[in-house]
């Protein structure tokens, strides 16, 4: 779609400027020098204020104190009326209070004054330098270098705050953004004519780079050292004013318990965060045309963004100040599939909605059932003996375990790591893009395939998989099957067997298009052995290192030095890729063939949406490993647990139910994934893509392949079961053991 121009107008800009001095409490005691020009209908002196986007604002009078009228005094222009630079104090100020504070542990306000700093300087400094009574009561707006630090850092212009709000705040104060933004867009759509569908499509195309946008703010305004991808590159003073007054505004609001004053500043913050980076400003923009219309509403938003405990994983609709009316949540996403699929005959859920969510919640449905697979967990070397504990606090201590070892995972990793880790699933949205315009297909089928082909199967092996089978199915449609096909099926022993013989005689002489049947299971079936066959004779088995950002790198590598190969999984695994291609975008098509499993479903949620508010979150074998940080498999016990599934026959394993979808101990890991993302202020997606990059750097297939070594780390964790060593003790010993945490392949 084309550029469409957000003018803000001069009168809106002085508005707000306006609006903010005279909420600020700022009277002719705080500026002595303010403009003074006498007001012949008073009798008195008017005391102006200049406001930053041009003319005065009047902030109060004062009495005549002379026996005539006074001269009319010249309005200073903004080119010649400075302020002075005290910069060089500044700098001096905090180099001091640094010394201060290493000598003594904290700095307080007369220890700056007795070393001559005058209280300018010192209110200047003291948000990051002063302990935290004085700071609260200062009213002067951060300096330009404060901000530009508080950025680059990562850190929240709003200062120290409630984690319950910077936890929960984001979610709300995102979804805010991106409905304001929907809105405005909208909005200037209908102005150039648009009818109804013609916006849904636009809004649709726009709608990732909105939310990306909408995160990205929200995630700066809290405080989040990731919020910017790579960081501030080239930091713009453009913004410096609205992030300067409108973190002033938040506070005073926040202090005097005036919600409309803190959602004011809170969007001006952002509008000033999104001019100074150079992020969302599509956002950006949209709140600076909207604020003067945003009035009613801003008082539901400062109570939102205040309101204690835990909001809704799905975000709200906060203000509801939209002049469209929305669709639901789910709607909006149209691809989505449920990540539960009830599929007894009375259900109480439609699975098709695409709002069903696997979490503690839907565990506890069946409280049978959350007993058994809770009580499950008690065996395991992580869990200590506490044999009175309820099902209810037995999973709480799982879930805050797992949680707690997600942090420490976390943050053994490098920044600049992490910053791109975590970026795992936008390089998927970013494939299937690129895949759906180069093969013509929809993103609902894509990411089906991409899904359909995970189970076992690390990332870069799954994207190359999918990848052949596009070119198959799509490029190579019309291809016959070739004697050279028939001898690649009489060289692979898993398929040369005489169950396959009728299949090879229903495909030969056959191109790809032309094998039907009448059941669509077996016509997908047989397509995909035409899919396999195919690759196998035509194609090498090597493949690509994927970086997280989608981009495809050098050849995956085994530990000789040899190229990897690619293996393909079960013809009923391509058979479901190939059936998401011929279901050409049918999401209830889509969705039935994605089956029960709580992973793959979340997966294609991941792919299809990265940034969905759902908290969808991909719990595989390494995801497993990463929350108990021990080396698993697909063949370890608790992985089992974690899928209901039996590798090991005769084991045993968890269970599931039909009636709610539930399967297995996914949901206590689906908890502890989205309460570990939500203390470091990013998206569940992206806690499990940084931590499944980690957890394979430090368990490397090569350690795992070496039975002594799983061996010496299950025996670390039973010493701590055994209350021999504590937990952070636990922790180093295996991450030493381990011998820490590889960089990942793709650095």
């Amino acid at each position: 779609m084309s550029d469409l121009n957000y003018n803000v107008d001069d009168e809106i800009s002085k508005y707000i400027d306006a609006y903010q001095i005279q909420k600020s409490g700022i009277g002719p005691r705080n500026l002595k020098s303010a403009p003074r020009r006498f007001n012949p209908i008073t009798g008195e002196y008017d005391v102006l204020s200049r406001m930053q986007n041009g003319g005065y604002l009047k902030i109060g009078s004062e009495p005549l104190a002379m026996s005539e009228d006074p001269k009319q005094p010249s309005i200073v222009s903004q080119e010649t009326e400075k302020m002075p630079d005290i910069g060089p104090q500044v700098e001096s100020a905090q180099q001091y209070a640094k010394k201060v504070k290493d000598l003594q542990g904290e700095v307080t306000y007369e220890d700056l004054e007795s070393a001559g700093y005058s209280s300018q300087v010192i209110e200047t400094i003291m948000p990051t330098s002063v302990d935290k009574d004085i700071a609260e009561e200062r009213t002067e707006p951060l300096s330009t270098k404060e901000v530009e630090n508080i950025i680059r850092s990562g850190g929240s212009v709003i200062g120290e705050y409630d984690p319950t709000l910077r936890e929960t705040g984001k979610v709300e104060l995102t979804q805010y953004l991106l409905d304001l933004a929907e809105n405005s867009l909208a909005e200037d759509l209908q102005a150039k004519g648009l009818l109804e569908d013609q916006i849904q499509t636009e809004l649709e195309a726009e709608r990732p780079r909105l939310i990306n946008e909408a995160d990205a703010l929200s995630g700066m305004f809290f405080g989040s050292p990731s919020s910017l991808g790579i960081g501030v590159g080239d930091f713009v003073t453009a913004g410096i004013m609205d992030i300067q007054e409108g973190s002033r505004l938040f506070a005073q609001g926040q202090a005097g318990d005036s919600v409309a004053d803190r959602a004011f500043g809170a969007l001006l913050v952002v509008a000033g965060l999104a001019e100074a980076t150079g992020v969302g400003m599509l956002v950006g923009k949209a709140i600076k045309k909207s604020i003067p219309t945003l009035r009613a509403g801003l008082a539901d938003v400062g109570e939102r963004l205040n309101q204690p405990g835990e909001m809704p994983v799905v975000a709200s609709n906060l203000g509801n100040v939209g002049q469209l009316n929305k669709p639901p949540l789910a709607d909006s996403l149209p691809g989505r599939i449920s990540t539960r699929l009830p599929t007894a005959k009375q259900i109480d859920e439609d699975p098709m909605s695409g709002e069903l969510i696997i979490g503690l919640e839907e565990m506890k449905k069946d409280p049978k059932l959350f007993d058994f697979n809770v009580s499950i967990t008690k065996d395991y070397p992580n869990m200590r003996l506490a044999e009175d504990k309820t099902v209810d606090e037995t999973s709480e201590r799982f879930i805050e375990h797992v949680k707690d070892n997600l942090l420490y995972l976390h943050d053994e990793v490098p920044d600049a790591t992490r910053t791109r880790s975590q970026k795992w699933y936008d390089g998927a949205r970013a494939i299937t893009d690129q895949w759906s315009e180069e093969y013509g297909a929809p993103d609902t089928s894509i990411a089906g395939v991409l899904a359909a082909l995970s189970p076992q199967k690390d990332w870069y092996q799954n994207v190359s998989l999918a990848q052949r089978t596009l070119d198959v199915a799509i490029k190579e449609k019309d291809f016959i099957f070739a004697d050279e096909m028939e001898q690649t099926f009489r060289s692979l022993p898993s398929l040369n067997k005489p169950k396959y013989e009728p299949m090879l005689n229903a495909i030969k002489g056959k191109s790809y298009t032309e094998i039907v049947d009448e059941n669509p299971a077996f016509q997908s079936t047989l397509r995909a052995l035409f899919v396999r066959l195919y690759d196998q004779t035509y194609n090498t088995p090597d493949y690509k290192i994927v970086g997280p950002e989608g981009d495809f790198l050098q050849t995956a590598t085994n530990a000789d030095g040899s190229p990897s190969k690619a293996a393909w999984g079960s013809l009923n695994e391509i058979g479901k890729a190939v059936a998401s291609i011929d279901a050409a975008g049918d999401v209830n098509t889509i969705s039935r063939l994605m089956g029960e499993r709580h992973k793959v479903r979340n997966f294609y949620n991941n792919i299809y949406n990265p940034n969905s508010p759902f908290g969808d979150v991909t719990i595989d074998t390494h995801a497993v490993a990463a929350g108990l940080l021990r080396p698993l498999s697909g063949n370890s016990l608790e992985v089992d647990h974690n899928f209901k599934n039996m590798s090991v026959k005769g084991r045993g394993t968890t269970k599931g139910s039909a009636k709610t979808g539930v399967s297995g101990n996914y949901g206590l890991y689906a908890e502890a994934y989205r309460r570990a993302a939500a203390e470091r202020g990013i998206l569940p997606r992206q806690m499990q893509s940084i931590t499944w990059e980690a957890v394979r750097g430090l368990f490397t297939d090569k350690f795992k392949q070496n039975a002594k070594n799983v061996t010496d780390i299950n025996e670390i964790w039973q010493r701590y079961k055994n209350g021999e060593i504590e937990l952070d003790e636990t922790r180093r010993l295996v991450n030493e053991r381990a011998g820490g945490v590889n960089a990942p392949s793709w650095e």
